[in-house]
C-alpha cells in the first residue's frame, strides 16, 4: 500500500528490498521491466528509475546493459568485515588521526528524515520512529577522502539541528549527550560511483570505490548510529590482519 506522506522512490525501495528477502525475487532472477514496475505499483517511470538506481547503488540489484536488471548474487565483490570492535572508534577521523591526519568537515545537509525501512531496521527501531539524517563530506587538506551518509535515533540526540557539525565533531556531541559508540559492526563492500559521490570525490562515474557499513552502538547496547561511508580506492587502502582462531 503506497503512502503519500513518504517519498514514493523510498517506499518502493521498501517494497523491492522485502521481496528480495522473502525470497520472492531471488538471486540472479530478473526483476520487472521498469515499465511493468511502474504499472504495478502505480508510480512514474523517473520514480522506478531512481529506486533502481539507489538498490544497484546499495547491492541489492545489477544491470546488465541491453538485458536488464537482476537480483544480485551472494557472491559479488565483497569484504565482510563482520566483527564488533569494544575498543576502536570506527569512524573515519579516528581512522586517519591514527595515521596523523586532519580532517576537515563539509555538511552537504542534515535533519529530520522520512527513513524508511532499511534504515530503520539498521537503527533498530520501529518503522515510524524519528530518525535524523548528517550528510557530509569528510576532507584532507583539499581532498575528499569520503561521502558520508549518518543517521541516528532522534530520541537519543533531540538538539542534533543546533550543532555545527563543520567544526563540532560528531562522536565528541554523542559522548557529551552519553552515548558515544562504543561497540561496531563493520561491512565493507565494492560499489559503482553514483553520479553524486561520483562528483563530490572526484571520480568517474560508474568506477569502482569502497562503501563502508557501520553500525554503532553506545555502552549498554543501545544502536545508535548507522553510517554509509563511500571512499574513492585511490585514497585509502585498508589491511586485515587474520587471525587462526587456533592461536586465541
Amino acid at each position: 500500500m503506497i503512502d503519500y506522506r513518504m517519498p514514493l522512490y523510498i517506499q518502493l525501495q521498501d517494497m523491492i528490498i522485502k521481496k528480495i528477502e522473502d525470497k520472492e525475487y531471488l538471486p540472479g532472477e530478473l526483476i520487472p521491466s521498469e515499465r511493468k514496475m511502474a504499472e504495478l505499483y502505480g508510480v512514474n517511470r523517473m520514480t522506478v528509475k531512481r529506486t533502481i538506481h539507489a538498490l544497484v547503488e546499495k547491492g541489492y540489484l545489477y544491470r546488465i546493459q541491453g538485458s536488464g536488471t537482476y537480483v544480485a548474487k551472494s557472491e559479488r565483490v565483497k569484504v565482510n568485515m563482520g566483527f564488533v570492535n569494544e575498543m576502536i572508534n570506527a569512524g573515519i577521523t579516528a581512522m586517519l588521526k591514527d595515521v596523523g591526519m586532519t580532517v576537515t568537515n563539509h555538511v552537504l545537509g542534515k535533519g529530520d528524515v522520512e527513513a524508511g525501512r532499511f534504515i530503520c531496521a539498521k537503527l533498530g527501531l520501529a518503522f515510524d520512529e524519528p530518525v535524523y539524517g548528517l550528510h557530509r563530506v569528510r576532507q584532507t587538506g583539499d581532498k575528499a577522502i569520503a561521502v558520508e551518509y549518518t543517521y541516528v535515533p532522534k530520541k537519543f540526540f533531540q538538539d542534533m539541528d543546533e550543532i555545527d557539525f563543520k567544526n563540532v565533531s560528531l562522536y565528541d556531541y554523542m559522548e557529551a549527550r552519553s552515548h558515544t559508540p562504543r561497540h561496531f559492526v563493520q561491512n565493507l563492500i565494492v560499489v559503482e560511483a553514483a553520479e553524486k559521490e561520483a562528483n563530490l570525490l572526484g571520480v568517474k562515474e560508474g568506477s569502482a570505490i569502497f562503501l563502508m557499513e557501520y553500525i554503532g552502538a553506545d555502552i549498554s547496547y543501545n544502536i545508535v548510529e548507522f553510517t554509509e561511508s563511500y571512499m574513492n580506492p585511490e585514497n585509502i587502502d585498508f589491511q586485515y590482519m587474520v587471525v587462526n582462531a587456533d592461536e586465541n
